[in-house]
Order: structure tokens, then C-alpha cells, then sequence
């Protein structure tokens, strides 16, 4: 697999930088719905778990595409 750089009107973008923009637009959602089934309450570091979960997302979205 050989990972190609993205044009957006003339500037090439890096594939990461494309993954790490849809891992942000997946993990917003996410996160809204963690707050509010108060997910933070179960977890010890909760600022640690947001960056892990937006790791496997970003993760998925790599392996994925």
C-alpha cells in the first residue's frame, strides 16, 4: 500500500494530516457523548482516556483507508 499525498487546490497535504483532521471530526462527536453518559466519573485520568481513545480512532482511520 503506498500512501499518496492528498491535493487540496494546488497544496499537497500529507496522508497523516488528512487522518488526523477525520480523527478529529470522528472524536468530537465522541467525545460529546462521553460527556454526557459522564464517562469521566469511571475513568482515573480522564484527559489521559481522551487522548487514548483519540488514538484509536486515529489508529482505525489509518489502518481503514
Amino acid at each position: 500500500m503506498f500512501l499518496k499525498e492528498f491535493n487540496l487546490n494546488g497544496v499537497y497535504l500529507a496522508p497523516f494530516a488528512v487522518y488526523f483532521l477525520l480523527a478529529v471530526a470522528v472524536y468530537l462527536p465522541v467525545h460529546r457523548l462521553m460527556d454526557r453518559r459522564e464517562i469521566g466519573r469511571w475513568v482515573w485520568h480522564r484527559h489521559l482516556f481522551d487522548f487514548s481513545v483519540f488514538i484509536i480512532i486515529l489508529s482505525l482511520i489509518g489502518l481503514l483507508l
